[in-house]
């Protein structure tokens, strides 16, 4: 076993395009867009206008799916708010709509829509339930792009992240897109936000240098083997500051340039792993697009990562070794439940095991990388390990 390694996400820094501010946002129509230090912040100040938005609340509650990213939590509890975790739909990435409806109380503020993986969540049946219950609908598409709601306006907030590992990477940041008819009412709290400037200067270079350098095969491998870098490790971190920050100009053009134009691998791994599905595995993408988008083309078919759920946990675990023995970053992405991580569960007053198909989920869940450097030997390799 070599050190080389093909890494399990993340797409390569660009440089800043001369022509910014050409290229027209997705999201321009029904969103205006306010930039931000993170995904998470994004994300917090969309519960904060939520919560402004249902004035009288004296402990507002927001609900969000039970297997997820660490973040979520944090983003709702500096806000003041209590996170409600729903189960998932049984073999899906989605939360349970008949939970989500039982969820809902007179302090729900709003529900927090998790895209997966580049699948987005349901969002026309949130958005109905949104509506009987009068309260806002976030779309968390820190791991979609573009947004689903960017054509056709269904959430009131959209939330995108730019952080490593990302659809676009541009070595951190985030940002906000509120609903144009929000936009009076939530102009109060981000006048008030500090403003944080960067700037593409000769440190800002060497870092992308450095950034893109790391993502090569060889030096992957060995970064992934220095403990206290924690590469891949699931952590609860408080969300610390809240600020704006625009990135770099003409990056996030050259950002979106980029992923445009990313080769897109999900049906070369769709044919290969064919086999799999008589052997109780489950390919998620082609099965979720169809049910997440009711009917619809998706603006962008690009996934994240390839995600497959095993036969079992077993079967799953033995597949990560040999998949990682082989040169193939593969992953079980979060791993567990969110009450299952560490500082979670006293922070949602909740056990995991309240989640069985939110457990089992993550019990069974395998991804596999997905970026522009997976090459068609690649996959191959992937279905001939996982074959046996």
């Amino acid at each position: 076993m070599g050190f080389s390694k093909l890494r399990p996400v993340g797409s390569r820094v660009p440089l800043p395009t001369a022509d910014s501010g050409v290229l027209a946002l997705p999201w321009a129509k029904h969103y205006d867009s306010v930039f931000v230090n993170s995904g998470t912040a994004a994300l917090s100040l969309a519960v904060k206008l939520s919560v402004n938005g249902r004035h009288t609340l004296q402990s507002p509650e927001v609900i969000l799916p039970a297997y997820g990213c660490p973040d979520l939590v944090a983003a709702v509890l500096a806000q003041g708010a209590r996170p409600v975790l729903v189960d998932l739909a049984e073999g899906r990435p989605w939360m349970n709509l008949d939970a989500v409806e039982n969820a809902v109380t007179n302090n729900t503020v709003c529900i927090i829509a998790v895209g997966f993986l580049g699948i987005p969540e349901r969002l026309r049946a949130l958005r109905r339930v949104a509506d009987k219950a009068g309260i806002a609908l976030i779309e968390d598409s820190a791991q979609v792009f573009p947004p689903f709601s960017s054509g056709n306006g269904l959430a009131d907030f959209l939330i995108l992240s730019f952080g490593r590992g990302k659809p676009i990477n541009l070595m951190g940041g985030g940002a906000l897109l509120i609903r144009k008819d929000h936009g009076q009412k939530s102009a109060g709290v981000l006048r008030v936000l500090p403003e944080l400037e960067i700037t593409a200067g000769a440190s800002w270079r060497f870092k992308r240098w450095l950034f893109n350098l790391l993502l090569t095969r060889p030096l992957y491998g060995v970064m992934e083997r220095i403990p206290f870098l924690g590469i891949g490790q699931t952590v609860f971190h408080p969300l610390v500051s809240v600020n704006r920050q625009a990135p770099v100009e003409g990056l996030l053009e050259a950002g979106i340039n980029g992923f445009n134009n990313r080769k897109d691998n999900r049906y070369a791994y769709s044919d290969a792993l064919q086999k799999l599905t008589g052997k109780g595995w489950v390919q998620l993408a082609p099965e979720c697009f169809g049910e997440a988008l009711e009917g619809l083309v998706p603006a962008s078919p690009n996934l994240l990562r390839y995600p497959l759920l095993a036969p079992c946990r077993k079967i799953r675990d033995q597949s990560l070794v040999a998949l990682n023995r082989n040169g193939i970053g593969a992953s079980a992405f979060y791993g567990q439940a969110l009450p299952a991580i560490g500082g979670i569960s006293e922070l949602v007053a909740a056990a995991a095991s309240a989640f069985p198909c939110a457990c089992d989920f993550a019990e069974r869940l395998i991804t596999l990388p997905a970026h522009e450097d997976v090459c068609i030997e690649d996959i191959q390799c992937i279905a001939g390990i996982l074959s046996e």
